[in-house]
């Protein structure tokens, strides 16, 4: 199995086995005790299979188990004892262990944190790294990567009736406990990290990565680079926020990688991608009310150039109101923002006449104003958008 399938398959077995716990002393800690080279002598050189691992880890009953994957059917090994399980291995698809998931609090843990204990005690000690919301078959519980090692990382679960994908608050997540510990080889890291130490890559851990857009983003540097910019950006913005602006804007950057990941529909998923970024970047930077206060002088309609002799441009004020120039006539309408979103109501405009290529740019700036439903701005340029219409301007 390739590590891609791997990543694809993201550990299911998470929230399959639960919080099964060996009978005390079945696992002696002086020989499974988790360190940075894997569990019990059990290590990324060990084959996956079950006499060679008999051999190594020869106190338990191997179980081989086969689970269905998105990525197809996936074979590992259960180290079980009177039918529960202890932990569960992973083949990296080359015929070595690729990981090890363990859901017993009687496995020991050279750096400390086990099975059963809360994320209080095991923040408090220092123990550890980033942290952020799981995902897919670890969805509604939070991941930590351990402060010690970046192969180990540790699953918090306990009860939030709060949306998946969020964190919960430090009070209720104080009380959660790890479910699980996961262990991963270098050599993962080696295959998804392609940029060395002067590049980074993104924000996102690439070993879990999903889906072809964040396999794009880890094989390019600009979209890599991108995806730090945006994640700085983010951090920046939901730090300004009120609570309320912040659930908001939680749920707005959800669908927005949504709509990211999308862009593997497109003719051109890369351009699509880093269109979508510095979209979301130049949001984020701005001022969360950006569009009072400010002018913009027409570029495009529909994809079109505005010739330079013709006048569209428009004011948003800071009472609701728009007025400007539709190329021929001054016109006048209301608006109401709410993020992106972005009502125009109640146009009007003057009466008078002008050159025949005048008119029939005011005539379709006026019908694509009526059905702008939305706003975005990309490398400075504001986008208006709707069923059907599409405009573009530049700041004046």
């Amino acid at each position: 199995m390739s590590p891609q399938n791997f990543r694809a398959y993201g550990l299911v077995l998470a929230t399959t086995f639960g919080l099964c716990a060996f009978s005390s002393g079945v696992l002696a800690q002086s020989s499974l005790t988790l360190d940075h080279e894997g569990l019990g002598g059990i290590t990324a050189a060990t084959p996956f299979d079950i006499p060679a691992l008999r051999k190594t880890v020869p106190n338990v009953a191997w179980k081989r188990d086969v689970v269905v994957t998105e990525g197809g059917t996936q074979t590992v090994f259960r180290a079980t004892r009177h039918g529960k399980t202890g932990y569960t291995l992973y083949g990296d698809g080359r015929g070595r262990v690729g990981a090890i998931e363990i859901v017993s609090p009687n496995v020991g843990n050279r750096f400390g944190p086990r099975v059963g204990d809360t994320y209080r005690s095991t923040r408090q000690n220092g123990q550890l790294g980033s942290c952020r919301p799981g995902s897919d078959a670890q969805s509604g519980s939070v991941v930590c990567e351990a402060a010690q090692s970046g192969n180990i990382s540790y699953q918090f679960s306990g009860r939030w009736n709060g949306p998946d994908g969020e964190m919960p608050p430090v009070h209720i997540l104080n009380r959660w406990t790890i479910s699980h510990v996961f262990w991963r080889p270098d050599h993962f890291a080696n295959v998804t990290e392609p940029f060395g130490t002067q590049d980074p890559g993104p924000a996102f851990d690439c070993s879990k990565a999903q889906g072809s857009i964040e396999d794009l983003i880890c094989t390019s540097p600009e979209l890599a680079r991108l995806d730090r910019l945006l994640n700085t950006a983010y951090a920046d913005k939901i730090a300004s926020l009120t609570p309320r602006e912040r659930r908001f804007l939680r749920a707005e950057q959800r669908g927005w990688v949504k709509g990211r990941n999308a862009c593997w529909k497109s003719s051109d998923p890369h351009q699509c991608a880093m269109d979508v970024y510095n979209d979301r970047i130049t949001e984020l930077s701005a001022e969360h009310k950006i569009l009072p206060g400010t002018t913009w002088i027409g570029v495009r309609i529909a994809g079109d150039a505005i010739p330079d002799d013709i006048d569209i441009n428009m004011t948003f004020g800071t009472d609701s109101k728009i007025t400007g120039s539709s190329g021929c006539n001054r016109f006048f309408a209301t608006y109401s923002q709410d993020g992106r979103n972005l009502n125009i109501d109640q146009i009007g405009s003057t009466r008078r006449m002008c050159a025949e290529l005048q008119m029939l740019a005011e005539r379709r700036f006026l019908d694509a104003l009526e059905h702008v439903d939305g706003w975005a701005m990309r490398n400075e340029v504001l986008v208006l958008f709707g069923t059907g219409a599409e405009l573009t301007f530049r700041h004046q």
